[in-house]
């Protein structure tokens, strides 16, 4: 059975801990669409207990609610939205002893295809791109408690995680194939019908439907990686 990331409720912050990019106007938390096609969404410190989803009503290019937490920073170049967070004391402290009380909605326009990088790690986030298009998925810096909610792909999507990887799901169209590549060592795998338990150094495997032509997701983590689930819709 599938995990729910946003039920766990151990502390972990991760955007707390990268530079921030300059030049951003901290009040904007919405960005009008524009007839963009592509777009990469970036962020540079991470995410923890957050939400991403594609929606399909959305009007925004993007929209940010944040409830009682801080608000990030956004900065629109060609091409690319990029997010980050300065923190305050105060903001580290509630969220240290109240953990996933004011998590964050980011909410992405359906007509665009997407590529998210996250540079900073995530941790208990819910990420649901089923109503829109996806052309990758990057994260560095690691992921625990993480479900991924994927369309059906016209192409390669890779996705990529580098530091490791603990309590991940992904979900996918049942007709979409999957090829997966762990380097470090793999603890806990159901890939559909199929478990696997303990494998040291690098493996591998797949749907069965990943031909060379054939549009299917690529996940590769690099790091280790423990408790992975990837399931059919």
């Amino acid at each position: 059975m599938m995990f729910d990331p946003m039920h766990d409720s151990t502390p972990d912050h991760p955007y707390r801990n990268a530079p921030a990019p300059s030049a951003f106007d901290p009040e904007r938390t919405r960005v009008p669409y524009d007839g963009q096609t592509r777009m990469r969404l970036t962020t540079w410190s991470g995410l923890a207990h957050a939400r991403i989803v594609i929606d399909p009503a959305a009007r925004d290019l993007i929209a940010i609610e944040s409830g009682d937490g801080p608000r990030p920073r956004i900065r629109l170049a060609a091409g690319e939205i990029a997010l980050s967070w300065r923190v305050s004391f105060g903001d580290w402290l509630r969220d240290v002893f109240t953990p996933g009380v004011n998590d964050l909605a980011i909410v992405l326009h359906p007509a665009v295809e997407w590529t998210i990088a996250i540079r900073g790690g995530l941790s208990h986030l819910d990420c649901d791109l089923s109503a829109g298009a996806v052309a990758r998925i990057d994260v560095a810096g690691g992921c625990s408690n993480v479900l991924f909610d994927l369309p059906l792909p016209t192409t390669k999507v890779p996705i990529r995680i580098s530091g490791g990887a603990s309590r991940v799901g992904l979900r996918r169209p049942a007709e979409a194939g999957v090829a997966v590549g762990v380097g470090g060592g793999l603890a806990m795998l159901q890939l559909d019908d199929r478990g696997f338990d303990a494998i040291g150094g690098a493996a591998r495997f797949d749907t069965g439907n990943v031909g060379s032509g054939t549009p299917h997701y690529e996940l590769s983590i690099h790091g280790g990686a423990s408790d992975l689930a990837i399931e059919r819709t």
